[in-house]
């Protein structure tokens, strides 16, 4: 794909995303983006996620695009857990009732969108009995995420987890990609703007170091979310959002320190990025859960080494 298909492809994403979120989907459509993800999924899924995430748009589009993926007819939402998902070793021979905690991008009573919920290394549909929602507060306060506790029947079976885990973790590293550089523009902005002593506060080395090492954080971040797509692997995915989560954390916390008390106000943009920066990271396993598990996974074959060989 040419630079200019890429900058048309952007604009439309761009046009999409300020439309209504109820309407994502159907924009989405009009400018043919699943052919797009089709045709080159890791531009697709970036472009899309990581402009959410810089404009910061609360919309449902990691359903839209994982029902997409599916072939799945009408409205349908996920239950995403806050946590990584163990595949079963083999599907129950028979559909069984259980329950499924974790959080939907949106309301499902009254919603008519069908449930999918991760069960048996799957991603299910589920014939709902019970349904319990409460709003989340904390740091996703500002979104319209709710916390759902699920009870049913689990009918058909889609797509196997692993890969949808795989493309879901990529999608959020890119949004939250987004939003942390939103945070060090908004930081750099500050910095030319406010003045002390007759020049800029961005002409103070310590400012410089700070907005520096944010800007490499991110785009480092950006770097690796790109490896994790040609890498094709679900362990690189989760990389890639562990490392997106940190590079998040750093810039808030220099853009902080950068923007001073301005930055802490509600006036202000920066808190509301930083919360969703961070809301965005606890989703399917937040940036310290997945280094421990990546961690462990990767000495797991490791041999014991005893004392007597130092």
């Amino acid at each position: 794909m040419d630079d200019e298909l890429k900058e048309l492809a952007r604009r439309s994403v761009q046009h999409a995303l300020a439309d209504a979120p109820e309407r994502l989907g159907a924009a989405l459509a009009e400018f043919g983006w699943n052919e797009l993800a089709a045709t080159d999924p890791a531009f697709a899924f970036t472009t899309l996620f990581e402009e959410q995430g810089y404009l910061a748009r609360d919309t449902d589009a990691l359903d839209v695009v994982t029902v997409a993926a599916l072939g799945i007819t009408g409205p349908a939402r996920v239950v995403w857990p806050l946590h990584a998902v163990t595949a079963a070793a083999a599907p129950a021979p028979a559909p069984e009732e259980l329950t499924v905690d974790g959080v939907a991008l949106g309301g499902l009573s009254g919603s008519g969108c069908g449930i999918l919920v991760p069960a048996e290394g799957h991603l299910c549909a589920l014939d709902a009995s019970s349904l319990d929602e409460t709003p989340l507060t904390g740091m996703a306060h500002d979104l319209a995420w709710v916390r759902v506790r699920v009870r049913g029947v689990r009918t058909n079976r889609f797509a196997a987890w692993s890969e949808v885990e795989r493309r879901a973790h990529l999608a959020i590293a890119s949004e939250i990609v987004g939003v942390g550089q939103r945070i060090v523009d908004l930081a750099v902005a500050h910095a030319s703007e406010r003045r002390q002593f007759g020049r800029p506060i961005g002409a103070n080395q310590a400012v410089r170091h700070r907005l520096a090492e944010a800007h490499s954080d991110v785009v480092g971040a950006r770097a690796l979310v790109a490896a994790a797509w040609e890498d094709g692997s679900t362990s690189a995915a989760a990389w890639a959002k562990a490392v997106a989560g940190t590079a998040h954390d750093a810039a808030a916390k220099h853009a902080i320190q950068v923007c001073a008390a301005i930055g802490l106000s509600e006036e202000h943009e920066l808190p509301r990025l930083v919360r969703r920066g961070f809301a965005l990271d606890a989703l399917l396993g937040s940036a310290m859960a997945l280094h421990e598990r990546l961690g462990a996974e990767g000495f797991s074959n490791v041999p014991p080494v005893a004392v007597g060989d130092f």
